[in-house]
């Protein structure tokens, strides 16, 4: 996943384990059979998603503290726009919360939030000039306040690691395909 800057410390999110990347030390060891798909700070804390519906999310207060939820909240990718935390919770699927409220509670969720047809998998959240912009396998799409995702990239032929580390920086953003960059 790469490093996540929080509370004056960097951590490198890899494989099952957040280490603190100046010391090398393992922070939390998820477990066995555990990959971090992402990681991402909201409302204080560091929040940590594995993908699909197997491990829920964590997260570490400023104290140091790891709590997973107990409701069953997964996510597969994480994108704070607005001090809004979304997350991609299936195919076409994602949802978002407040700015001060807590991930791991369920109820806290919107309800689920098309985009995009059904098939084409979620690569990738960003937030692109205070857009959702969700990466997909058959192209780009970028949502609204009203919560509507057209694909700008309509005519991308569908790959499976299609937008796989979609990157924005400043007013670009970066979309992988299977023949370069866009």
């Amino acid at each position: 996943v790469g490093y996540v800057a929080f509370n004056n410390a960097v951590f490198l999110m890899a494989g099952r384990y957040a280490r603190n990347a100046l010391s090398g030390s393992v922070d939390k060891d998820f477990g066995a059979g555990v990959a971090i798909t992402d990681a991402v700070v909201h409302n204080n804390a560091l929040v940590v998603g594995f993908g699909g519906t197997t491990t829920k999310i964590w997260s570490r207060d400023t104290a140091g503290n790891w709590t997973q939820a107990t409701d069953a909240v997964y996510a597969d990718y994480f994108a704070v726009v607005d001090n809004r935390l979304w997350r991609a919770t299936a195919t076409n699927q994602v949802s978002n919360i407040g700015p001060t409220d807590n991930p791991l509670t369920l109820t806290n969720w919107s309800s689920g939030i098309s985009v995009g047809g059904a098939t084409e998998a979620i690569t990738a959240l960003n937030d692109h000039r205070e857009q959702l912009a969700v990466s997909k396998t058959d192209g780009l799409y970028l949502g609204d306040a009203a919560a509507i995702f057209p694909n700008v990239l309509p005519s991308l032929t569908p790959a499976a690691d299609n937008g796989t580390g979609t990157l924005v920086v400043g007013a670009a953003i970066y979309f992988p395909h299977r023949f370069g960059l866009l």
